[in-house]
């Protein structure tokens, strides 16, 4: 495609600017209508969550085999995104909304190449410490169970790091009715198994409108979570940005830009659209190693999740690709405390300005460790 004369172009992003601002919903930018790309049964395994729904959290009393019958109640908003590749989940406290807990993020998707779901999720507690959205788990759907796994670290009575594995098991799913959800450690590779949570998912009703596209996303109330410095540094994302993505060969096509507020504060969650391509973002900052970690998922067949990490936020960030984060398989820890050498990375996105009316970032990439950053993709926004 041939860039637009300068006078076409100006009208051309006039008119988009001004559809943006009065129309585009957070289901148009995020295209949650499942798409024939995406409609085969083994993509289709998690659709019984969609719609929003009232969660019982059971813990297991001291001395009891059975797990309490009335816990705490979050509410669960679950929709389809990228035209239906992921799912993406919400939670917050049904009774106490504004309360600083129970705060949470998953997104899930499908991998034919492994034949497994990969899950990613975030939620930051009391405190606003979270994962940001590198907490993750694989599995897959055996006779209508869904489970998945991953390796975990946790502190034991001495106050050294355990290795354990972790399961999550979806069951007893009765469609548009009900499901279970329980969550499971073992410290002996699954002779025994304690269950620390089993959670009763009733459905409400369909999802939500998830409202115009750029503003917060359910269960941002007051923002009482991740209220301290440097949480915040990516907040002036919100909003819907209209411009361009120039290829290094000069052409030019018309890009959005759409990101709100997730996690009470802790997390901005965003939509990049061009003309061959939508991506999801999650960005978030990982207190435990003072660093800022993306999340990116597009909508490609084949592809899968990437994390970016970055020593900083705001203009002058730079997010180098670690792919030593990423899950690979259900008994090999992913590197979950951000230990890597950018030097070694071969692609990375750098901002170049954010304000509060322009945006510009632009990826690079390079064939080797070697060899110098060459620039891929220049995006321009205006607000």
């Amino acid at each position: 495609m041939r860039p637009l004369p300068l006078s076409i172009a100006a009208g051309v992003l006039a008119a988009s600017c001004a559809t943006a601002q009065e129309n585009v919903t957070w289901a148009d930018t995020l295209n949650t209508e499942i798409s024939p790309e995406w409609a085969a049964p083994e993509h289709r395994a998690f659709d019984f969550w969609i719609g929003e729904w009232e969660a019982n959290w059971r813990g297991k009393p001291a001395g009891e085999f059975h797990h309490q019958k009335e816990g705490s109640y979050t509410r669960q908003s679950a929709f389809p995104i990228l035209g239906g590749k992921a799912l993406v989940e919400l939670a917050w406290a049904r009774d106490n909304p504004e309360a600083p807990s129970q705060r949470g993020f998953s997104i899930r998707y499908f991998d034919p190449a492994r034949d497994r779901w990969v899950m990613a999720q975030n939620w930051p507690n009391a405190t606003g410490q979270g994962s940001a959205f590198l907490d993750q788990l694989i599995g897959d759907e055996h006779l209508g169970r869904l489970t998945m796994y991953s390796v975990t670290r946790r502190p034991n009575a001495e106050g050294e790091i355990d290795v354990q594995h972790r399961r999550y098991n979806f069951t007893d799913v009765q469609p548009g009715l009900s499901f279970r959800w329980d969550g499971s450690n073992t410290r002996d590779e699954g002779a025994t198994w304690f269950t620390w949570y089993v959670v009763d998912f009733l459905r409400q009703r369909d999802t939500d409108d998830l409202g115009a596209a750029g503003t917060a996303f359910p269960g941002v109330h007051e923002k009482v979570l991740c209220a301290g410095d440097p949480h915040g540094g990516f907040n002036d994302l919100q909003g819907v940005w209209q411009g361009t993505a120039e290829a290094a060969d000069g052409d030019t096509t018309p890009a959005r830009l759409s990101a709100g507020l997730a996690l009470d504060g802790c997390g901005v969650l965003a939509s990049l659209e061009t003309e061959d391509k939508t991506a999801f973002l999650g960005i978030g900052y990982l207190e435990r190693t003072e660093k800022w970690l993306a999340y990116y998922l597009d909508n490609q067949p084949g592809t899968l999740h990437q994390y970016f990490v970055a020593d900083s936020a705001g203009a002058g960030a730079v997010f180098t690709h670690a792919p030593a984060l990423t899950i690979k398989d259900e008994f090999t820890a992913y590197d979950y405390d951000v230990n890597f050498e950018p030097t070694t990375s071969t692609s990375r996105i750098v901002w170049e300005e954010m304000s509060e009316t322009a945006l510009t970032f632009h990826e690079e990439t390079r064939d080797s460790t070697d060899s110098e950053w060459t620039k891929k993709t220049t995006y321009r926004f205006a607000r």
